[in-house]
């Protein structure tokens, strides 16, 4: 059974954790799932090819009934505490996510969780990181095929200001030579709509968000995003309803006004080196 302390730890708000103690799992789904998870730790390198339930409640307690077991991982590997943890309350973050997007106890993202639930994410200071090889039908400039990078993610905790930023690259430095030095990393890249050309000339250029996408060097083609960016800007689906979206910052006008000009906002790919 899961403690008080340990949902503080993993970053539940106090309605996520009374709902998740109230929900009664299906024990079958939940073992399945579980049983997954635990052959997927340490695996790395690769998505995790789990076959998620259709009540994503149930991946939930499938996710706190492995606790344990990347606990272990973790703590074999010599993680510290504070990172391990800092890791593992992406679920409580995801879980606010989807109740603000839902109004309700759910987890829209419970394919994402389980990157981290198998060994493969980690929070260092304001970003995390996944540790991965480089694709071969997309290949990192400066890298070999196979090699492995660190990919950037940016969860939704805080400002991305320059100083935040710059501690958790130096974090990253430090970190996986040290506790996975079988996998050197000398390059992180990042693929997201935050680096998409059009934001980044169109917003101010003394913003947190221009001054992170102008870090990463472009390569490759992007992709279309445009219910990314409505995702992530107002964590919303689709595009039908812009006239009842806020406008209440550059941001949010820049995202509507792109969509209402015929505009499509497009993830791009990005690198630097570590």
């Amino acid at each position: 059974m899961t403690t008080a302390d340990e949902y503080r730890l993993l970053g539940f708000a106090d309605a996520d954790r009374e709902a998740a103690e109230a929900f009664t799992p299906d024990p079958t789904v939940v073992k399945n799932l579980a049983d997954q998870i635990r052959a997927e730790i340490g695996k790395l390198g690769q998505e995790p090819k789990l076959t998620m339930p259709d009540d994503p409640r149930n991946s939930v307690q499938a996710f706190l009934d492995t606790l344990p077991d990347i606990r272990r991982y973790h703590q074999e590997r010599g993680i510290p505490d504070d990172i391990s943890w800092a890791s593992l309350a992406d679920l409580g973050q995801q879980l606010k996510v989807s109740r603000r997007t839902h109004g309700e106890y759910s987890l829209e993202t419970h394919w994402w969780v389980t990157i981290a639930w198998t060994g493969q994410l980690y929070a260092l200071g304001r970003l995390q990181y996944l540790l991965h090889q480089v694709p071969a039908d997309n290949p990192v400039p400066g890298t070999e095929p196979g090699e492995w990078i660190i990919g950037v993610h940016i969860p939704e905790t805080g400002p991305l200001t320059p100083a935040l930023v710059d501690d958790s690259l130096a974090q990253a430095r430090e970190f996986f030579p040290r506790y996975f030095p079988e996998f050197p990393v000398k390059t992180a890249n990042l693929w997201s709509w935050l680096i998409d050309p059009y934001l980044l000339d169109n917003l101010p250029q003394d913003s947190n968000m221009v001054r992170f996408g102008r870090r990463f060097t472009p390569y490759g083609e992007p992709t279309d995003s445009q219910d990314g960016a409505i995702f992530f800007t107002f964590r919303r689906h689709g595009t039908e309803h812009l006239d009842e979206l806020p406008q209440d910052t550059t941001l949010q006008r820049l995202v509507v006004n792109r969509i209402k000009s015929g505009g499509t906002w497009q993830s791009a790919f990005g690198y630097l080196h570590l």
